[in-house]
């Protein structure tokens, strides 16, 4: 069934529930950036795979509201469809609401499946639609009498994250939550967001593609907690485990009669992660509404954590380093390699690691002209081939038990324009700005955003994306709260404590040209601690050559030459004691200094 004839089908189940216009949004019931295949309802109907977006559909119009990061893909996929392509304007916003309001009558009937909708949401929502004259009401699953095919949700077996690893155990953690329960005088944390459960239970599941999370909920109460999860996903011997730390198991459908048994509780939530179906299942009276305690736990490494993290970017810097090799050969044998297989080729490095899961997202493999879409993804039947000419940008991570990995570096493969070498040092300028940022403890993602963007600027150049996001540790690449941005959302507001590992990725991109973009993980780490209050530092652990004959030396300052040059000797020194004598060689050219 191609696209049209999934709307066609869709507008028919929309019509004899007497709906005007359906909401299908990116999220699934815990509010999930990547979701299990079961919850892709807004890929299915529009034959758009991107992370974010929102679909629309009315009797006469079917439409797809994304942001910059996606125009080109979007623009891709939809081609051939009535699908029509809305681009949004500021990245976070809902503009899909205003183009509702001006293009419904009034006392149409709007709807979406309040299961997938958060709390926050739906009051957003209502607040926009409602004062137009427009109805608003739960659709619940409209595509599953259309969707034949649909994946089934995922019956593989969850497992521990060990303590070795992970650095604390999973009743220590239950403590800290049940102490900032007590604060709020909640009786019962009803906690939605997978990764919060994953990371609060030192447990990891293979859900969610690239992200080592499970379905579930999980109810944390005074003495007990209780997880709801299909029950043949744990094995006997971890739910003995889990018994001794007095955490039960029930079937991930009885949340509602367990919440229902006790709505004389006081339970804490966050609204921003708790679905609109469930929120009314609460007692309104009893509902406190918070931020998650177990995001900003998370979001905080601890020591062994830390240690870890270092440790795994030498081994995927070295995985990294043996794919340019093998490109670089492939190229001197007169083969021009795909940008499908040199992600293979990565994986096949990254995997000779005992500790490697998986990818921590599908690489960014862009040469040339696809360098340009943000968020390409190489299919293996049509990506391009890359020869030795022009520039590659090659953007991945990997899943670790031992941590969580995203680099992307720039790569001149042939004679480049004196222009691309510009854009690309002023990118590095940035890059390197933010990587030697001292700032007062609690400054705010928005804040720091500018210290990347400002060389860029100074040609009259800029990039629509985030410069940064959170990462966790063995979990999701993409982990809130905090991050690099230009708007005051939740990750331009969160304030930044030491511990926290964000991503530093400015870029700039030439549609039909090219695509330069420069990443490394960055810690934050106490600088000084003093009269004037605590500063902090950027350490960063990514260990990867940045490829020197794209710069031009004119622009580059004395300090950020000089903060170069220790980077590369740090990681020559970090990576050598890995690599045989050919590779040794290669990193020393790469590392010279400038």
């Amino acid at each position: 069934m191609d696209t049209n004839l999934k709307i066609k089908a869709l507008r028919a189940e929309m019509k004899s529930k007497n709906i005007d216009a359906l909401i299908i949004g990116s999220a699934d019931p815990h509010q999930s950036e990547y979701t299990p295949s079961y919850w892709s309802s807004r890929e299915w109907i529009s034959g758009f795979n991107g992370s974010a977006g929102t679909a629309i559909i009315t009797h006469n119009h079917a439409g797809l509201w994304t942001d910059s990061r996606y125009f080109l893909q979007a623009e891709e996929q939809l081609s051939g469809s009535s699908m029509v392509l809305h681009k949004l304007k500021i990245q976070t916003q809902a503009e899909y609401l205003e183009w509702i309001t001006q293009n419904l009558a009034k006392d149409s009937v709007v709807a979406c499946d309040f299961w997938c909708v958060s709390m926050t949401q739906i009051a957003y929502i209502k607040s926009i639609l409602e004062p137009s004259g427009l109805k608003f009401i739960d659709s619940n699953d409209l595509l599953s009498s259309i969707w034949l095919d649909r994946p089934q949700l995922p019956k593989t077996l969850i497992y521990e994250h060990e303590l070795k690893y992970s650095g604390k155990i999973r009743s220590a953690k239950l403590n800290d939550v049940r102490i900032e329960m007590k604060k709020l005088n909640a009786d019962i944390f009803l906690v939605s967001a997978l990764d919060e459960i994953a990371y609060v239970l030192n447990l990891r599941g293979k859900d969610v593609h690239c992200n080592p999370v499970f379905v579930a909920y999980l109810c944390i109460a005074k003495n007990e907690s209780i997880l709801f999860i299909d029950p043949v996903k744990v094995s006997i011997e971890l739910k003995k485990q889990l018994l001794q730390d007095k955490i039960k198991i029930q079937n991930y459908n009885e949340l509602i009669p367990y919440l229902i048994n006790n709505s004389t509780a006081k339970i804490l939530v966050d609204p921003a992660t708790l679905n609109a179906r469930l929120s009314f299942s609460l007692t309104p009276g009893n509902i406190i509404s918070s931020t998650s305690c177990i995001m900003q736990q998370k979001a905080i490494k601890n020591n062994v954590e830390i240690k870890h993290i270092r440790k795994v970017m030498e081994r995927d810097g070295v995985a990294l380093l043996r794919t340019m090799m093998w490109l670089e050969n492939e190229h001197n044998n007169k083969k021009t390699p795909t940008e499908y297989e040199l992600s293979r080729q990565l994986i096949h490095f990254r995997s000779k690691n005992s500790t490697y899961v998986n990818e921590s997202f599908d690489a960014i493999v862009g040469y040339n002209s696809n360098g340009a879409i943000i968020h390409y993804r190489p299919d293996e039947k049509t990506s391009a081939k890359i020869k030795k000419s022009g520039i590659l940008l090659f953007d991945s991570g990997g899943q670790y038990l031992d941590g969580t990995t995203d680099i992307t570096r720039t790569f001149r493969l042939g004679p480049v324009s004196k222009e691309i070498k510009r854009q690309y040092t002023a990118v590095l300028l940035g890059h390197i700005a933010l990587s030697k940022a001292i700032f007062p403890k609690n400054t705010k993602g928005v804040q720091l955003d500018t210290f990347a963007r400002q060389f860029l600027w100074n040609l009259g150049l800029n990039y629509n994306h985030g410069t940064g996001h959170g990462v966790g540790f063995f979990m999701n690449v993409h982990e809130p709260p905090q991050g690099f941005v230009t708007a005051y959302n939740q990750r331009g507001s969160s304030e930044f404590s030491e511990g926290m590992l964000t991503s530093n990725e400015p870029g700039y991109y030439e549609e039909g040209s090219h695509g330069i973009r420069i990443e490394n993980l960055i810690l934050s780490t106490l600088h000084s601690d003093g009269v004037n209050g605590t500063y902090l530092s950027f350490e960063s652990v990514t260990l990867f050559p940045y490829d020197a004959s794209l710069i031009d030396s004119s622009m580059m300052d004395r300090s950020s030459i000089q903060w170069m040059n220790n980077y590369h000797q740090e990681v020559y020194t970090r990576l050598s004691k890995n690599l045989n004598n050919n590779e040794k060689k290669w990193l020393k050219e790469k590392c010279r200094k400038i």
